[in-house]
């Protein structure tokens, strides 16, 4: 079951009634669009033999929006394909809020807002010694008056890029907002039990889409070449979305870590051991303890790299984890969080592995300290040794260990026999 109403951007609404975009599925007929523009422009540039610049910025143009098309739209089908039947009625009123919020008309406001500078721009400004852009232009091809088809091209294309640069504005600040009142509900006790890490990491996830549209706008930076005040702004948008981006990934994180339920975080720092549950190739269950770390997120384990483990992961990637205390083996007092998730494994293939600790080198020297400080006696004890220990144990890394990561799609928490299921 999906959200009980089709959630759609006002560009797919326009697009369902005007032939021939409403004959093919979105983003296609955006994609469609998108060649539209190029052989329009190609056109324009052979027929008017225009400066090989403005053909490069045009490109550039339909390029921007063509990364945005892919971001936005990809961001939209995550949410549109939210399963809703087993969430909680507080998780389903917040999802719901959120998405009238987002897919609201009034998102054109902020797109409006911004054509509207751009355009006012196009007619006043006193940039290049010429009382506007366009009077640049005219002068740059050599007419009296710009031909229509030129202008509706420029207009249209303009249009596009401000409809696309305003609605990822208002896309985030819809995300802040959102946020916002998710800090609001986790301060409640009685709704902050609704919402699961794996909640909000899930938001975070989908977000990311977005911010893959925001990155768009670096695709833009050519159309400074018609005009520097227009790379001015360009520059200037850039900084305040990255910045609202950042924001919203630092804000999310942080209410992250406070949806953990009380006592949860305590257990996966303190516990030392855990359960490992994979599934073979033969479809056999395999069970082993081993150490962990958590570093606020996911949690890690180290492993040979010819272990079990990971051969059961390359064919399977579902795992399972078993933490638990029992304080004075009383039953009574005990605490325990089952996980149920996917693994990513990380340095089973040599030039993965030194590609991946190239790249997130600043997070393995963290695991590192993370091992290190939880395990100290265990990890100078092989360190000493490792030299007359089969390579296998050797705690080299790619050589001879691999880090797993263990991502979260279920929790199930207890305390004092009290279960508690964490699901999205």
């Amino acid at each position: 079951m999906q959200p009980p109403k089709k959630y759609q951007f006002l560009q797919e609404q326009v697009f369902e009634g005007i032939w021939p975009f409403n004959k093919v599925r979105p983003p296609m007929n955006v994609f469609l669009l998108l060649i539209l523009y190029f052989i329009w422009g190609l056109a324009l540039f052979v027929y008017y033999d225009i400066p090989v610049y403005y053909f490069i910025a045009g490109i550039s143009g339909v390029f921007g929006l063509f990364l945005w098309t892919i971001g936005i739209f990809s961001y939209a089908d995550h949410l549109r394909n939210v399963q809703v039947e087993r969430i909680n009625s507080a998780n389903k009123k917040f999802l719901t809020e959120f998405l009238e919020n987002l897919f609201h008309p009034s998102s054109l406001v902020v797109s409006v807002l911004v054509f509207s500078f751009v355009i006012t721009y196009y007619f006043t400004s006193t940039s290049f010694g010429f009382k506007s852009i366009l009077v640049k232009i005219q002068y740059e091809l050599n007419v009296s008056t710009l031909p229509p088809v030129f202008l509706l091209y420029i207009f249209l294309l303009t249009f596009d890029l401000c409809y696309r640069l305003g609605l990822s504005l208002y896309v985030i600040l819809t995300q802040i907002r959102r946020n916002i009142r998710l800090a609001g509900y986790l301060k409640s006790p009685h709704l902050r039990t609704s919402f699961s890490p794996v909640d909000i990491n899930n938001l975070e996830k989908m977000d990311y889409y977005n911010y893959l549209a925001i990155c768009s706008s670096f695709a833009l930076l050519p159309l400074g070449i018609i005009d520097l005040f227009l790379l001015y702004c360009l520059t200037l948008f850039i900084v305040l979305t990255f910045s609202l981006m950042l924001f919203n990934i630092v804000h999310l994180r942080i209410l992250y870590s406070r949806s953990f339920p009380e006592g949860l975080l305590n257990l996966l720092h303190s516990a030392k051991l855990a359960r490992v549950g994979t599934i073979s190739k033969n479809k056999f269950p395999h069970l082993v303890p081993t150490l962990f770390v958590f570093d606020g997120r996911s949690i890690f384990i180290a492993t040979s790299i010819a272990s079990q483990k990971v051969k059961n992961l390359k064919y399977n990637t579902n795992i399972t984890i078993f933490i638990d205390s029992q304080p004075d083996g009383d039953l009574t007092k005990g605490k325990g969080v089952l996980i149920v998730g996917h693994a990513k494994i990380y340095g089973h293939k040599l030039w993965i592995g030194i590609f991946y600790y190239l790249v997130r080198g600043f997070r393995m020297a963290r695991l590192l300290m993370l091992f290190r400080r939880k395990y100290p006696n265990y990890i100078s004890y092989y360190l000493k040794g490792q030299k007359n220990l089969p390579r296998a144990w050797q705690l080299f890394p790619i050589i001879s260990r691999a880090i797993i990561e263990i991502i979260p799609d279920q929790l199930y928490f207890w305390k004092a026999s009290r279960p508690t299921l964490i699901k999205f």
